[in-house]
């Protein structure tokens, strides 16, 4: 079968690796094409991917054909109207878009993943000016797609409701961990590369700096848990690790808040920002927390609760959106908007060695459910489905 993929989301618009959206599309279409080695796939790469990941995907085989982008940035034209017309001379039997849109110009089979419908149920927590993608792409292209790929039950639920010419036509296949990488970055140890102080223990969020995370809560549970027991405020820091987003002004003024309520017994800050960090850097924060933290409002999915449970890190999580889901019987789950509910949790993480071990355990034996392969292969079934029925878009 000859599949197209829309690679726009390979990575960042700088060029970076990305996170998010641009690490399931790597991880998911590489993971596609070694488990696909009967078909053949055409592959679009936006501009700033970089030649070494360029030539990791043209290295899996000769199954694999890339269709580099014209010019040194990607246009409105050059994907909605280029990209299509560039796919239909290869004749593919089924689009794949990994990211929740497909080109306008695109008129026949896709396959699309949904990643989190959170913006149009909280337009609040987002930037203020709605683009064209948004108001207009995504839903025009959810609607027209020949099959969905929801990424939790949760999502799911979310996109039937808010737009119904979609039920009848999804498939939940849930992202995946990449143990092995995980493992490649921990076995060897280089302390001169880590630009962490790893001198006490610590309490992780890791994500991108947005509303929708609950990192005000988090710093005011956080500080809660100080006053209770304030000789931890010399043994344990809130590090907080992602790129800044938007709307961060009340979290950066409540991380100054409580910073300065310190101050007289941690001058450098209970709460430390530490801004981006690299795939290799993320995993040691992980295997090194004393817990991960992740408070958010909504999710569609929550990767990083399970890349904490990949490395043995406990989990603390929110109620809220897919993460019960993903997390099942091996996080803590509170209120997020419960502080006395999430300080009660770090103490239990912190301070009582047993709890914190049995969260071990059943992390490890929870993230063992999910995996690239098992995605891929899932995804892979959709396509073929798709790709041979008679019914187009």
């Amino acid at each position: 079968m000859r599949i197209a993929i829309d690679g726009t989301s390979l990575c960042a618009r700088d060029g970076s690796r990305g996170a998010g959206i641009e690490h399931y599309s790597w991880s998911i279409i590489i993971q596609m094409l070694q488990e696909g080695r009967e078909h053949e796939f055409f592959i679009s790469t936006p501009p700033g991917l970089s030649p070494v990941r360029r030539e990791q995907l043209s290295r899996i085989g000769a199954h694999v054909t890339l269709l580099p982008s014209v010019g040194p940035k990607l246009s409105f034209l050059s994907r909605h109207v280029f990209l299509p017309f560039r796919f239909f001379l290869y004749r593919p039997q089924v689009l794949f878009s990994p990211f929740g849109q497909i080109p306008l110009g695109w008129f026949g089979k896709s396959v699309i993943t949904v990643h989190d419908m959170s913006i149009y149920e909280h337009p609040e927590w987002f930037p203020e000016q709605q683009n064209f993608g948004t108001s207009v792409l995504v839903p025009r292209s959810l609607e027209r797609a020949t099959h969905l790929l929801p990424v939790s039950y949760a999502t799911q639920t979310k996109l039937h409701a808010l737009i119904p010419a979609t039920e009848g036509k999804t498939t939940v296949v849930y992202e995946g961990v990449d143990l092995q990488e995980a493992y490649e970055a921990l076995k060897d140890v280089d302390e001169t590369r880590i630009r962490f102080p790893f001198d006490r223990d610590f309490v992780l969020f890791l994500g991108t700096i947005e509303p929708r995370k609950n990192l005000v809560n988090a710093f005011r549970a956080f500080h809660a848990f100080l006053q209770s027991r304030p000789d931890q405020a010399t043994q344990v820091r809130f590090i907080v690790a992602g790129k800044k987003g938007w709307r961060t002004s009340e979290i950066e003024e409540e991380l100054i808040a409580v910073n300065h309520a310190w101050r007289d017994v941690e001058p450098n800050g209970v709460i430390q920002f530490l801004g981006p960090v690299t795939e290799e850097e993320k995993w040691h924060l992980l295997a090194r927390a004393s817990c991960l933290l992740y408070p958010s409002l909504d999710e569609g999915f929550g990767l990083p609760i399970l890349e904490a449970m990949a490395v043995g890190t406990p989990v603390i999580a929110s109620d809220r959106g897919a993460l019960p889901e993903v997390g099942g019987d091996a996080a803590v789950y509170v209120d997020p908007e419960d502080l006395e509910s999430m300080s009660f949790a770090l103490t239990q993480c912190l301070l009582i060695p047993e709890g914190a071990r049995e969260m071990r355990e059943l992390g490890l034996e929870r993230v063992g459910e999910f995996s690239w392969v098992k995605a891929a292969r899932e995804t892979l079934t959709v396509l073929e489905n798709v790709g041979v029925s008679k019914n187009e878009a």
